[in-house]
C-alpha cells in the first residue's frame, strides 16, 4: 500500500487511474450517510434483524469512508439496543489500487472535522490496515486487494449472504467494469433474500444491468444536486 494512486486538485483527491474524484470534499460524510445508510434503510434493518450478524459487502474500498460511517452507525445502534439479538457487524469490500496510509489518512483529514465522532475510528482503520491490530470485538473487516472480477470468488469462499450491498466505485462511464452485468448477477446469488443494495449513480446501463441480474431497481432522488440513485432488493 505505498504506491501514490492519486492526484491533489487543491483539497480534492482524484484517482489516478481512472480521472475521477474519490468524493466531493463538502458533504462527504453526509452523502455517504445518504445514499448508503439511508438507501439500505440501515438503521431500522438493524432493528428488524434477528441474526446475530448483519452482513454488508461493498464494490470499492477506496479510502474506507463508507465502511467508518456505517460503523459509526453500527456503534450507535449498539449503544441504544444494548439487548438486541444483532451483536456483529461483517463487512467485506474490494479494493484493485490500495491507497498508501499517507494518502488515507489525507483523505481522511479532508473531510472529517478532528472533532467529529468518525475521527477517532478512521484512525483506528489505519492502524488496522497498517500494523494489523484489533479493529474492534464487535466489526469485522475483510478487503480483498484483487480486481473486482475476483470478489464474488473470493465472497463465495466465506460461506456468507450479504444483508446489504454498497454498490460504489468510480463513475460508470469511467469504470464501468465495476457495474457490469456479470458483477450484479454474481453480487444478486451472493445476496440473502429480502437484501437491499443503494448506489449513488442512476446511470441507464447500471439500472438495466441491475435489473438483469434480478434485482428490484427503483430510483430516488440523489443527493444533493445529484437528480438520481438508484436503490432496491432481492
Amino acid at each position: 500500500m505505498q504506491k501514490s494512486t492519486i492526484i491533489w486538485d487543491n483539497n480534492t483527491a482524484i484517482s489516478g487511474y481512472f480521472d475521477d474524484v474519490y468524493f466531493n470534499t463538502d458533504g462527504a460524510v453526509a452523502e455517504t450517510t445518504y445514499v448508503f445508510i439511508e438507501g439500505n434503510e440501515l438503521n431500522l434493518r438493524f432493528l428488524q434483524h434477528n441474526h446475530h450478524t448483519f452482513i454488508v459487502g461493498e464494490t470499492g474500498f477506496g479510502s474506507g469512508l463508507s465502511f467508518l460511517v456505517l460503523w459509526y452507525h453500527f456503534l450507535q445502534f449498539k449503544k441504544h439496543n444494548p439487548d438486541h439479538p444483532l451483536k456483529k457487524l461483517q463487512f467485506f469490500s474490494v479494493e484493485k489500487y490500495p491507497l498508501s496510509m499517507d494518502e488515507m489518512k489525507k483523505i481522511h483529514n479532508s473531510v472529517i472535522a478532528k472533532d467529529h465522532p468518525l475521527a477517532p475510528l478512521a484512525k483506528k482503520l489505519r492502524e488496522h490496515l497498517s500494523q494489523s491490530t484489533l479493529l474492534s470485538q464487535d466489526v469485522n473487516l475483510s478487503v480483498c486487494y484483487d480486481d473486482v472480477a475476483q470478489f464474488a470468488t473470493f465472497l463465495t469462499k466465506q460461506h456468507i449472504l450479504i444483508d446489504a450491498w454498497f454498490f460504489d466505485g468510480f463513475s460508470p462511464a469511467k469504470n464501468p467494469d465495476m457495474w457490469s452485468e456479470s458483477l450484479f448477477k454474481a453480487c444478486y446469488k451472493l445476496t440473502r433474500s429480502g437484501g437491499r443494495f443503494a448506489t449513488f449513480t442512476a446511470a441507464g446501463f447500471v439500472r438495466r444491468n441491475l435489473l438483469s441480474a434480478g434485482f428490484v431497481v427503483n430510483k430516488q432522488k440523489g443527493f444533493g444536486v445529484k437528480r438520481e440513485m438508484l436503490i432496491g432488493y432481492k
